[in-house]
């Protein structure tokens, strides 16, 4: 049977009060109250590394809150530190983790602040004992909590370790050899090896060049160029892999290494009189860095070489007005280093009266 009209609407409202009855009675039941999640900071991240007998912590300012609200009414940072001595470290001094200090978000006078970034130095008052761990934690708080569980950061602070003496630097032609002295010895912890580092004109500071540590106390680098200066400083070395330490820079010793490789003679030297004067030509040196030539002169038969060029000549072509008398002449080439090398001289050639 189909029904129709008014009989058809009143089944579906008698199907609708029947699913209603049903869904009701469960939405009514009543449980233990969830209260709200606390609004608190984000964990800050921390980082902690160290300066000698100190401890340099840093972390940046939170900007929102662990549900990604923006943070608002940001009081002040509290820094927990524990210690735990290390194998051969002092026998006291382990602590659990405790208040370090507070730092107020804004003008703190205990840190610094560059930007959005903290700086807190640890030890600055009373200085950090070595052979000890060191952790570290940081909390946000603002007038509603503090921020939850943050990253641990922690260090180890060791003795420094003793540094190499007397380096010297030796430069040659296409090379610089370092020397230098190791620590005194009982100094600890020991130097095992060294590390050494170059600086040059356009760098922005000493780079390491030695990939390995070096074992021994001499060095040989071969990677330089002539008449450029190099600035070298050396650091030793303790321990192996990711845990290995240096020591502070022994140094600086600069070298600049040069050319000592004087040019070839020139050749073809001729002697042409011309009126009073001798003209004299030579094939050109096909050298790069040829700077000039040098032109002598000797009076016959025994007379001593005089130069007639107080300054580099620099084309192979030279007019002399020599004395009365036969002559000789001979030229050398000069190249532009430090050193002005000079070549051997070229074939004498006379000059007839």
């Amino acid at each position: 049977m189909i029904l129709r009209g008014p009989r058809r609407r009143a089944g579906a409202a008698l199907i609708l009060v029947c699913v209603l009855a049903l869904i009701l009675p469960a939405c009514g039941r009543k449980g233990p109250p969830v209260p709200p999640r606390p609004v608190v900071p984000a964990a800050v991240a921390l980082s902690a590394a160290t300066e000698g007998r100190t401890v340099l912590l840093r972390w940046a300012r939170p900007t929102r809150n662990a549900d990604g609200s923006p943070l608002i009414g940001l009081n002040h940072f509290v820094l927990l530190r524990a210690a735990e001595p290390l194998p051969g470290g002092p026998s006291e001094g382990a602590s659990p983790l405790r208040l370090l200090d507070a730092v107020p978000a804004v003008q703190p006078e205990n840190a610094t602040v560059e930007g959005e970034t903290y700086r807190y130095v640890d030890g600055a008052r009373e200085p950090l004992a070595f052979g000890v761990r060191y952790t570290y934690q940081i909390a946000a708080v603002t007038d509603r909590g503090s921020s939850g569980p943050a990253v641990s950061a922690a260090v180890e602070l060791h003795p420094p370790v003793a540094p190499p003496r007397a380096l010297r630097a030796e430069a040659g032609e296409g090379v610089v050899t370092l020397a230098w002295q190791g620590p005194p010895p009982g100094e600890a912890p020991s130097v095992s090896a060294y590390h050494v580092y170059r600086e040059e004109p356009g760098s922005p500071g000493p780079v390491r060049i030695t990939r390995f540590p070096v074992q021994g106390t001499r060095y040989v680098d071969l990677n330089v160029q002539n008449e450029r200066p190099y600035r070298y400083t050396v650091r030793g070395v303790t321990g192996e892999g990711p845990g290995a330490r240096e020591s502070e820079p022994a140094g600086p010793a600069e070298a600049i290494p040069e050319d000592r490789t004087p040019p070839a003679a020139p050749r073809g030297l001729t002697a042409l009189r011309e009126g009073d004067a001798i003209r004299l030509r030579w094939a050109a040196s096909l050298e790069p860095d040829i700077l000039g030539y040098r032109v002598y002169r000797r009076t016959l038969p025994e007379g001593r070489r005089v130069l007639l060029t107080s300054e580099p000549h620099p084309e192979p072509d030279y007019l002399d007005r020599p004395p009365p008398g036969p002559v000789a002449y001979t030229v050398t080439a000069v190249d532009r280093s430090r050193r002005r090398n000079e070549s051997a001289a070229s074939a004498e050639v006379r000059a007839a009266p």
